[in-house]
């Protein structure tokens, strides 16, 4: 039997903590193959006790058999995932992710920088860097782009630490790149990094990085595809709350104003 079906079945011994931590292992399910009963409670904000008797009122012997049963179900899940529902899946789940993700250095660095810089390493990554100028010229908020490897010389020389630089790269492990983010490391010119790959070497060397989950597609009639939505959800998350960190700016300053006035 699947979960699914133990979760209807056991519907009406359920409370609220029961269906929010069942909503958080629908959601993640092949993170939470690898958690331990205290992560997965920590994820959810109960306690290990609560986790446990969740498996107990769907009729399991504890949470070690409730992992088999989502080992299982992953396993069915992932050979009748069309293309499609890989896609919706991995724009869904990165979606929740970059919402819960702190912004607030991010932000400071690119609102606070005297100039601002984009830089990505392929075809792909040129067009992001192209939307992240494009973007924050809406708000007033100059990108220069960095076109090529045989330009970084130029702009090396010209950075400071007063300055911020937003690299993309999708292995993180470019080595011109990495040269080249070595060199701003040592002037301490902050450096945000955008990868398609969780650990690697640029992430490591930047000041602030994110990891872009890009769903990748076997294509019969041609070459792998690769999902970019992800990386233009991640530009409009830190668009809107650069916006959000200037209204509160603008009111505070309002504020401010006001008492002295008074």
């Amino acid at each position: 039997m699947r979960l699914e079906e133990l979760i209807n079945k056991n519907y009406n011994h359920l409370n609220d903590n029961d269906l929010y931590i069942w909503q958080y292992i629908s959601a993640h399910r092949k993170e939470c193959e690898k958690l331990s009963i205290d992560d997965l409670a920590s994820r959810c904000h109960v306690s290990r006790t609560t986790i446990m008797r969740f498996a107990q009122r769907l009729g399991l012997k504890g949470y070690t058999e409730l992992k088999v049963y989502l080992r299982i179900d992953n396993q069915k899940y992932q050979q009748k995932q069309t293309g499609l529902d890989l896609v919706y899946h991995t724009y869904r789940k990165y979606m929740d992710t970059i919402k819960e993700k702190d912004l607030t250095r991010v932000i400071e660095l690119i609102a606070q920088s005297e100039n601002a810089y984009v830089y990505g390493t392929g075809s792909i990554q040129n067009n992001v860097a192209s939307e992240i100028k494009r973007s924050f010229l809406e708000v007033g908020k100059l990108f220069f782009a960095i076109r090529s490897m045989n330009e970084t010389y130029a702009f090396e020389s010209m950075m400071t630490s007063h300055d911020v630089i937003i690299m993309i790269s999708y292995s993180g492990e470019n080595k011109e790149l990495l040269e080249f983010a070595k060199k701003l490391k040592t002037k301490s010119v902050p450096i945000i990094a955008i990868t398609a790959t969780k650990d690697n070497t640029l992430s490591h060397i930047a000041t602030e990085s994110f990891y872009v989950d890009v769903p990748n597609i076997l294509n019969p009639i041609g070459p792998r595809h690769e999902g970019l939505v992800n990386y233009f959800i991640l530009i409009d998350f830190i668009l809107v709350k650069y916006i959000d960190y200037h209204e509160r700016k603008l009111s505070n300053d309002i504020r401010r104003t006001r008492e002295f006035s008074l």
